[in-house]
């Protein structure tokens, strides 16, 4: 009885996060693009991805360019056509967005967090700036980040009972999220190493990375085939490897927002390259080619864009009072996750979360990198968050 008691608490726990996530996103859809249709800014590249789902739909040509899972997931909507269309995507995007604060709630309770904590990890997430701001735009974050969270979630899962049906699930969420935004898929590579090092843990380890490695290959498996067919070469997800390379040289905050890759698609059509791979392997072979002849200059930029990973308010041209709020928040959240972390350290399953912080730190500080680039990482944070705040509130008592 006392576990059904508990159960239903943890699904009222569940529809509260998630209503109280949406009513907090649906106004700032009204206060800043509109609850219906939609108002570009042109602050970011929400064009590329409604230009590739309309792509799909068979109005233009699907790019290499960017990884297919956002806008696949735009398509059908889009189909509806004019404002009903965006509008269906932009509101079943804001109810992911939501949802997060869900997953990021199970995901503490997952690592047997008391109940207090989970919920402030999931109402970190409810309120946290960048998530909102990210919830409402036609871009790939807050689809990409619902399938990181479930993925996270399944696999913690199978590492703790062993079953494997955990871990194909899991698979199949890192497939799909791979096919949303390449990042995660050296973390194929990293979430191994860390089984392999951590199989005190759980007897079944190797059984469960294999399963979930080969079926994340499966998924990722006809989108590689349809690439081969059409341009005769290995492109499991995306041509930017170079680009980004090049692109990330710099820790300009200007260059990176709008100097540099405009210069570079000027550079790139002066030189009379108007194939995708061509322009990649042009500026891949640009960036090394500076790297070899600076290596000094080039490990202190990785080791300045690494800690600009952690930078905890947005730039210009973002106001000044969107800055100190959402600063002032994230170096609060920072400070209990720094608390959280350590309590959690001898914790099952924790140190898959910290490889997952570490990947991304380690991938941004190499190629380009952007604040928005760690919205993968807020709602562990918020996590370990909630985790720290639980262990200062038990000292204090």
């Amino acid at each position: 009885m006392a576990l059904d008691s508990e159960r239903r608490r943890e699904i009222r726990d569940v529809w509260i996060l998630i209503l109280a996530a949406l009513i907090l996103r649906a106004a700032w859809a009204l206060w800043s693009h509109k609850f219906w249709g939609y108002r570009e800014d042109w602050a970011y590249d929400d064009g590329a991805f409604l230009g590739m789902a309309q792509a799909f739909l068979g109005h233009g040509t699907i790019s290499a360019t960017h990884p297919p899972g956002y806008s696949l997931f735009l398509a059908p909507f889009l189909a509806l056509g004019g404002d009903l269309g965006v509008s269906a995507a932009r509101w079943v995007q804001m109810l992911l967005s939501s949802a997060t604060a869900a997953l990021a709630y199970r995901l503490a309770l997952s690592l047997k967090l008391e109940r207090r904590a989970a919920l402030a990890a999931g109402v970190l997430v409810v309120v946290h700036p960048m998530l909102v701001f990210f919830s409402v735009r036609m871009m790939s974050e807050s689809f990409f980040l619902a399938l990181v969270l479930g993925f996270l979630l399944l696999w913690l899962e199978a590492w703790k009972s062993g079953d494997a049906k955990f871990a194909a699930w899991a698979g199949i969420l890192g497939g799909a999220a791979t096919l949303t935004r390449g990042v995660i898929l050296p973390f194929a590579a990293v979430l191994a190493a860390v089984a392999l090092w951590r199989r005190r843990e759980q007897a079944r380890w190797l059984e469960l990375t294999l399963i979930c490695g080969l079926v994340w290959a499966a998924v990722l498996l006809p989108w590689t085939a349809r690439n081969w067919g059409v341009y005769r070469r290995f492109v499991p997800i995306s041509v930017q490897g170079g680009w980004n390379f090049y692109e990330g040289l710099t820790v300009d905050p200007d260059e990176i927002r709008f100097k540099r890759a405009t210069a570079m698609g000027e550079e790139s059509r002066s030189r009379g390259l108007s194939d995708v791979f061509e322009v990649d392997a042009y500026f891949g072979a640009k960036a090394r080619s500076w790297v070899r002849e600076n290596p000094r200059e080039f490990l202190r930029l990785v080791a300045i864009k690494a800690v600009r990973f952690w930078r905890p308010a947005p730039e210009r041209p973002h106001a000044l009072w969107v800055r100190l709020g959402a600063g002032t928040f994230t170096v609060g959240l920072f400070l209990l996750a720094c608390f959280g972390a350590w309590a959690l350290r001898f914790t099952t399953g924790f140190w898959f979360l910290a490889a997952w912080a570490a990947h991304l730190n380690v991938l941004h500080a190499v190629f380009a990198s952007n604040l928005r680039y760690r919205l993968p990482l807020e709602p562990v944070l918020a996590v370990l968050a909630g985790a720290g705040l639980a262990a200062l509130l038990r000292r204090r008592s």
